[in-house]
């Protein structure tokens, strides 16, 4: 899957003439991180500065797996109990927050993942990491994907159906705009695509600057059976100006 993935950027790439490498705002494979251990927050290799951010109440629904592709590693988003519930809803985020950056230019949030054993919502937001959302998702047990209209709709414009497949998702955004595309491939299924969606936020001027690109993940509840989000990578990547 990983190589997969790796391929698809390499084309995107190849197409827009640009060197992935000299534009990542953060990546994460997890192939330097422990087995059965939280992912270190820390990212090995380049960028250097991107982290992965969690309220250390759910580190229990973090963990480092063997993945699916031999060889390599994926961490599993666990909806397990935790201690000292209820939790409020802002300490349910895990983030992948990039490095700094400004905003002007089309930024892209992929990540490779697969939702297992399904009981409950997921949750994905993406931001400029100081608490301005660009797009916002929700992935139901059964699989339907929906996108949040505004800071206020409840994940009301639905755009397809994932089932359990795996998936890659991307983000696709322009805040100078205010719009976002959404593709997500699936494994042993057509793409399901969502075209200049307005973001969240509504004024441009309300982004940071410089902004930490973020892609968080939650679960609004837990704990729900035995239900787990398998992710295989995350990059945050932008277009080189030149």
């Amino acid at each position: 899957m990983k190589k997969q993935l790796l391929y698809l950027l390499l084309l995107l790439c190849s197409i827009a003439s640009y060197s992935c490498n000299s534009t990542k705002i953060l990546s994460a494979t997890f192939e330097s991180d422990v087995i059965s251990s939280a992912p270190a927050t820390n990212l090995v290799g380049e960028p250097t500065g991107d982290v992965i951010t969690y309220n250390a109440a759910i580190e229990p629904q973090l963990r480092v797996q063997n993945s699916e592709t031999a060889g390599e590693k994926a961490l599993h988003f666990i909806n397990a109990a935790l201690a000292g519930e209820p939790i409020s809803g802002h300490n349910r985020w895990v983030g992948f927050r990039g490095i700094g950056t400004n905003l002007i230019n089309t930024l892209w949030f992929t990540h490779t993942a697969k939702n297992v054993l399904p009981t409950g919502d997921l949750l994905i937001d993406v931001s400029d990491g100081n608490g301005n959302v660009m797009a916002r998702m929700r992935i139901r047990a059964n699989g339907e994907v929906g996108l949040a209209r505004n800071i206020q709709d409840i994940y009301t414009d639905v755009i397809g159906n994932l089932g359990q497949n795996g998936h890659t998702i991307i983000f696709t955004t322009m805040p100078s705009e205010l719009k976002y595309n959404v593709t997500i491939f699936r494994t042993g299924a057509a793409a399901i695509t969502a075209l200049n969606k307005p973001m969240v936020t509504e004024n441009v001027l309300s982004f940071a600057n410089p902004a930490h690109p973020t892609i968080s993940f939650q679960y609004p509840v837990s704990p729900s059976g035995t239900q787990k989000y398998i992710i295989e990578s995350v990059l945050i990547s932008r277009r080189n100006p030149n």
